[in-house]
């Protein structure tokens, strides 16, 4: 009988260890292109971050190859393992950089486009479309925060369009108030806006709750749905405080409005309409009305100001984004 000849350990990879060894390495190269992979680009951290893994997926490919292959080559495994492990890592941290700042890129492209159309009442529309431009998890987050800048500014038009509705914009139109001989109708509008303020005020908290619950059912990682929804809860007493400032001038306009409802109904015979506009007998009437006018023209000019200063913030904390 003859007797079964031994297993002999070469020096040399053998063809299906380096196919196997290729194939393991394509794999993790493959996963970092794809930008599946959490990764720091930071070369010293992804060093030691990726030696266990190497050494578990070395170790397993020394357990399948180990009766024909040398601890030679189970150690020059361990090494080309290891080299595609990083290279990975810096591959993913380069792809997610690349993907944030495409995604940086498009939120300041949002929220531009939801500053230009701000007075623009005639749709109902999104300003800006959610769909993501990036890919993998900064894809995410620039749609979450294309829905936010949505509701916002959904929010805000529906406003406009409930003061539109009353005829508010013709408040001061000399043709209206010309017929509007009593002032009712033009005290009745002014009632109208101050309730469209009050609604439209107390929906803030409503809408930073429905904000806050879009990163919170959005498909982010934990860690990432952790950080995000602490960097919200930090901005969101500032925000919230904006927007009750903003409100509070609004508040403050419609009282100059009424503070020139009561200039013309108590000066009734002192003025008239021609072409429109409103002539006043006496000057310091006249002098009167642009006092009113020019403290609305104040009013709005500040919360242009806290709008800009707002919108100007929100494009640095995009802008310095990680890769931006």
């Amino acid at each position: 009988m003859t007797a079964p000849r031994e297993i002999h350990s070469t020096e040399r990879p053998s063809t299906t260890w380096l196919a196997s060894c290729a194939a393991v390495c394509i794999t993790i190269l493959t996963y970092g292109y794809l930008g599946e992979k959490e990764a720091s680009g930071n070369l010293d951290f992804l060093l030691g971050y990726n030696l266990p893994t190497a050494i578990f997926i070395a170790g397993g490919l020394h357990v399948a190859f180990r009766k024909r292959e040398s601890s030679r080559t189970s150690w020059l495994g361990l090494l080309i393992i290891y080299v595609a492990l990083v290279a990975s890592s810096l591959i993913a941290a380069n792809k997610q950089h690349e993907e944030l700042r495409t995604a940086a890129s498009e939120i300041d492209r949002a929220i531009l486009a939801t500053t230009q159309t701000h007075s623009d009442t005639s749709t109902l529309a999104p300003t800006a479309a959610t769909a993501p431009v990036a890919g993998g998890e900064a894809g995410q987050i620039e749609a979450i925060v294309k829905t936010m800048l949505n509701r916002s500014a959904a929010e805000r038009r529906e406003y406009e369009l409930a003061l539109n509705a009353i005829g508010w914009p013709d408040v001061l139109s000399g043709q209206r108030i010309q017929r509007d001989s009593t002032m009712s109708e033009s005290r009745t509008m002014l009632r109208q806006a101050r309730e469209i303020v009050a609604n439209y005020s107390g929906h803030t908290d409503e809408l930073f709750t429905q904000l806050r619950r879009d990163i919170e059912t959005s498909g982010l990682r934990p860690e990432s749905k952790r950080s995000m929804l602490e960097g919200f809860d930090k901005s969101a007493g500032m925000h919230k405080a904006r927007a009750t400032e903003l409100w509070l001038l609004e508040q403050q306009v419609f009282t100059q409005f009424e503070n020139i409802l009561n200039l013309l109904s108590a000066r009734r015979n002192s003025w008239q309409v021609q072409n429109n506009q409103l002539l006043f007998n006496v000057q310091a009437d006249l002098d009167l009305l642009n006092s009113h006018l020019s403290e609305v023209g104040q009013l709005v000019a500040k919360q242009e100001q806290i709008q800009a200063a707002s919108v100007q913030r929100t494009r640095e904390a995009f802008q310095s984004l990680p890769g931006k």
